[in-house]
This record gives structure tokens, sequence and C-alpha cells, in this order.
């Protein structure tokens, strides 16, 4: 009896010794792993996530959608000496940002995106597509834009604008920017941001893109709050449940997701543009072979792709003082969306886009 207590207890001391030694191994040899947590309330923080959660809802096809409003919600960040970094009002109508006082008359232009064609930190009138609306006087914009898109919600977002009233849009113009590609993976690392929303993932097919399924973000809960391992472990099955590609896959299905809903725009009669959106470290070199990449594809497929000249630092770098909402956000504005917007309305004008 004693003898199969003895081994029992070395059973599960070599358990305990095991999972201590992976728990040390985590901590010193892994990087932090994903765990949710609500930002810290010190300050230095901006409350991007109470933003993103009081904004929106739970959309089955999208991940998330905004409120459809009217609603008007200010996004404001005081820093921790008291300074305040930015202090914006965003007015919400029909589930989208507003682009001007009083609607347009006219054919439609559906401006697509990230935050930054949504225009996060700057106010209405300081977002681009409002500016371009403000040049297109013939043409109603509408922003359909939003807070933590990956090209693949911003890309669906234009195409339920579009289906949602027929041959009422002649263009679409996506803001394109390369960090959207590991959004579009759908990993563990990128959902963490945006919990509790999911969001949609997609896959290649021999016809280029195509709808899979949603994707959430797996808790490691408790036990994850205070384990490395054990939440470095969730986050790994997590993925590999979903089948989340590599960063070279992500880049493969980009292309594909902007080609295919071209051909679709195309088949309903509506233009279809990409901008190529400049930020804040886009010099890397993986930045550089992956921008490369996607405009060599997209010019391949014929899609028209402007990449609009800003004034650079004598590094090459963005000049982020100048052209972003602060150091801390790195989100554009109004300067540098009054440029893009300036630059925008003569490239549609040559690639035929828009007429008037």
């Amino acid at each position: 009896m004693n003898s199969r207590r003895q081994k029992l207890a070395l059973c599960l001391g070599s358990v305990v010794f095991c999972l201590l030694v992976g728990e040390v191994a985590a901590r010193v040899l892994l990087p932090h792993p994903f765990v949710s947590k609500m930002e810290p309330n010190d300050g230095k923080t901006p409350r991007n996530g109470e933003a993103l959660r009081s904004l929106h809802r739970a959309d089955p096809k999208l991940g998330w959608v905004l409120n459809p409003g009217p609603l008007e919600y200010e996004h404001r960040f005081v820093d921790e000496h008291g300074s305040v970094q930015y202090d914006a009002v965003y007015s919400i109508e029909n589930g989208q940002r507003r682009t001007s006082l009083t609607p347009h008359p006219g054919p439609v232009i559906v401006a697509a995106g990230c935050s930054f064609t949504f225009g996060h930190a700057v106010r209405d009138e300081d977002t681009w597509p409002w500016l371009l609306q403000d040049q297109l006087p013939d043409y109603r914009v509408l922003n359909t834009g939003d807070m933590g898109y990956g090209t693949d919600q911003a890309l669906l977002a234009a195409e339920k604008q579009v289906l949602s009233a027929p041959g009422k849009t002649d263009a679409v113009v996506l803001g394109l920017g390369d960090f959207q590609i590991d959004r579009n993976r759908g990993a563990q690392g990128w959902l963490v941001f945006v919990s509790p929303f999911a969001k949609p993932l997609f896959k290649m097919t021999a016809d280029g893109a195509e709808y899979d399924r949603q994707v959430h973000f797996w808790s490691p809960g408790f036990v994850g709050d205070h384990s490395a391992l054990f939440a470095h472990l969730t986050n790994t099955l997590a993925n590999r449940v979903y089948g989340i590609t590599s960063h070279a896959g992500a880049r493969q299905l980009t292309a594909a997701l902007i080609t295919t809903f071209a051909r679709k725009f195309q088949s309903m009669g509506v233009g279809f543009a990409v901008v190529v959106l400049p930020y804040a470290d886009d010099q890397g070199p993986q930045s550089k072979a992956d921008r490369a990449f996607l405009i060599d594809r997209l010019s391949a497929a014929h899609i028209p792709v402007f990449i609009p000249d800003f004034p650079r630092l004598p590094d090459g770098h963005f000049d982020v003082e100048k052209f972003m909402v602060n150091k801390k956000e790195r989100h554009p504005n109004r300067q540098y969306n009054l440029i893009l917007a300036n630059q925008l309305k003569p490239f549609l004008q040559s690639a035929g886009i828009i007429t008037k």
C-alpha cells in the first residue's frame, strides 16, 4: 500500500515539476501570451477597446458593425500629464460615419477601409471621406470604414452597402494598409484586441477568396491570467483549430480578396480602385515587401492603384509628428487626410472612376 502511494506521489510530483519547468520556460523564452484584459485606467493607454465596445454591435458576417444611430460618441484621450491628446466626436447615422452636414444627391462613392478611413481620433469633418465629399458635390460619398477592420471586413461592408441600393453606386474606393494583412489572418494575436467580437475568416479557392466562418478569441480565463504556459497553449490550439495561415499565406489571401471583390463589383457595374495608405513604420523590410507584392498582383489584375505622394523625412520615414494624431495613436490627422483627398480626386478622374 505504501509502495503504491509512493509511486502516486512520485508521479504527481513529476507532473508538477514538469509544469513548473514549462511555466518558467514559457515566461523566459516565449513572448507574452495573448490574454484578454481591460485597458488600465492609468492615463497612459487610450481606451480604444471601450470605444469599440460602446460604438458597435455584433454582426454574424462582419464580426462587428457600428450601431445604427443616430448617435454621437465622444472619444477623448487625456494622458497621464493631463494633456488632451485628442477630443473627437463621432457622428453615426445608419451605421456609418457622417460625411457631410446634409445628404448629397447623385451617384454614390463608397469609401471602404479600417480606422484610417473611419477617422479614428479626428472629427467628422477631418476624415478623408468627408474631405473627398467636399470636392465631389455631384456625388454622395459614404464612409463604410470602421475601427479594426481587416481588408476582408472592409470589402464585405462595401459590398453590403452596394447591395442595399442596387444601381445607385458608381464606385468603391478601398483604403488599404499592408498592416491589414495580419488582421486578415484572424490569429489570436489580433482577435484579443477586438474581443468580445469575432471576425470573418476567408479561405483561398481556385476562384479567389471565399468566406469560410467566424473566428473568436479563445480566452484562457482565470488560469491563463496567471499561467503563461496555459495561455500559450490556448492561443496555439485556437489557431490550429481555425487553420490560421502564415503571414505569407495571408498576403496571398489579401491579394485574392481584393481581386475577388473587384470582379464582384465589376459584375454589378461598380467601379473599383485601391488607395495605398502610408503610415508610421511603413519603411520596414516586411512592409515594403508586402506592398510591392500587393501592388504587383493588383496591377496584373488591372485594378487601379493609387499611391499618394506625402512629404517624407530625410531618412525616408513617415513624419508622424506632422501627419498623425499623436505619437501614441499614429492615426491620420486632418492634414494627412486633406493631402489624401486632394490627390485622390484627380486620380479617380484619370482612372475613369468618376466623370463629374
